[in-house]
């Protein structure tokens, strides 16, 4: 006859291992409190605007056409930002002591649906470095998209800006440590629950009752 818990049994298990499960929930969360402050590095983001439009030197109106089009380059102009006819420039501009490849991990294009705004997200360590790189690779790709696609169309709408007293944008304290006590909370709950189907003894009366459906005549005490 197959073994099957009911939300009774289920609350028994629990009730029986709660102290382990209290235990690993606060090791877990300990732990992870731990890394958030003393393994991990904060990071900061600046953020750049880019507004692709129409030609500077068209004369020709501001119409749906034209902002299709604009719109249509935009991702053309998201891998030309991240690519090494900009950053290798960026790099060299600022003597940065990391390779190309590196600063583009670092670097995120996007843009909303339907508009010509692109904003260019720089993470690093200090928050200085992220301002100070991300307006270089604003005022690079402005100049280079001039000569890579003949085209002028592209004009600073808002320089990054880190304010006087930035925060980091990770790690995140109470997450960390929130994920952390929920795997806890998890490896505690399928220990205890592990161990409830693999622990086949028979310890009480009323397990006894349950499982061989016989009644109990008497029981010697334990010495």
């Amino acid at each position: 006859m197959e073994e099957t818990l009911n939300l009774e049994d289920i609350l028994e298990v629990i009730k029986k291992n709660l102290a382990m499960i209290i235990a690993l929930v606060l090791l877990f969360g300990s732990i992870a409190a731990f890394a958030t402050a003393f393994l991990m590095t904060p990071q900061y983001e600046a953020n750049t605007q880019i507004l692709v439009s129409q030609s500077q030197d068209s004369e020709v109106a501001v119409d749906n056409q034209n902002i299709q089009a604009s719109l249509q380059l935009i991702n053309t102009y998201r891998d030309i930002i991240k690519s090494p006819t900009v950053l290798d420039d960026v790099v060299a501009n600022l003597n940065l002591e990391q390779s190309t490849s590196e600063l583009a991990e670092q670097i995120t294009v996007n843009n909303q649906d339907q508009s010509q705004v692109v904003t260019v997200t720089v993470a690093n360590e200090t928050p200085q470095n992220a301002e100070t790189i991300a307006n270089e690779v604003a005022n690079v790709f402005q100049q280079r998209v001039m000569e890579v696609m003949n085209v002028d169309n592209v004009s600073i709408l808002a320089p990054a800006d880190i304010g006087e007293d930035p925060s980091p944008v990770s790690p995140q304290p109470l997450i960390n440590i929130a994920i952390g006590m929920i795997l806890g909370a998890l490896l505690g709950l399928g220990i205890a629950f592990l161990r409830e189907f693999l622990d086949k003894r028979i310890k009480t009366e009323e397990e006894m009752q349950k499982h061989l459906d016989l009644p109990v005549l008497g029981t010697i005490a334990k010495f």
